[in-house]
């Protein structure tokens, strides 16, 4: 009971890039908005770090890459991104379906959720209402985080 409810904590932390800390909105949009930025990459530790990579549409260079403590992102928390150090925050609901798409070993854990804050706006950065999304696999006990196979993040 206890490592499955670890395993949920990571992959709400896996799901996407937001945080409970203060960010300053600086930017409103619709609870229905559309995903603005995919990104092909996720990987990182349960215990220490997730990065989002491989980013498009990026805003230039700034939003190609971002990171964030697996911890906190579990309940919602701060991405940092890589070269802008812009921040992103988003609320999560995730879901498991077991091993789901994941291999021997991994569970499935499925994120969904809304940008609540950016410290930036414009073209190809995560704007308040955007939608979130991912799916991403957790070997607790290998300490790893990986997207699932085929899929995307999305915010």
């Amino acid at each position: 009971m206890r490592r499955l409810f670890t395993m949920a904590a990571v992959a709400v932390a896996i799901s996407i890039p937001t945080s409970v800390a203060a960010v300053s909105a600086v930017s409103t949009g619709s609870a229905f908005a559309a995903s603005s930025i995919t990104c092909s990459s996720l990987k990182g530790t349960v215990t220490g770090t997730i990065t989002i990579k491989k980013c498009t549409p990026s805003a230039g260079k700034g939003y190609k890459s971002a990171t964030g403590s697996s911890g906190s992102l579990a309940t919602g928390g701060t991405l940092t991104w890589s070269n802008s150090g812009a921040t992103t925050t988003v609320t999560l609901v995730v879901t498991s379906p077991g091993q789901g798409l994941c291999g021997k070993g991994y569970s499935e854990f499925d994120a969904n959720g809304t940008v609540t804050a950016a410290s930036t706006t414009g073209t190809g950065i995560p704007a308040v209402g955007d939608t979130t999304s991912s799916k991403v696999c957790v070997n607790v006990a290998k300490n790893k985080i990986a997207l699932v196979k085929g899929t995307t993040f999305s915010l």
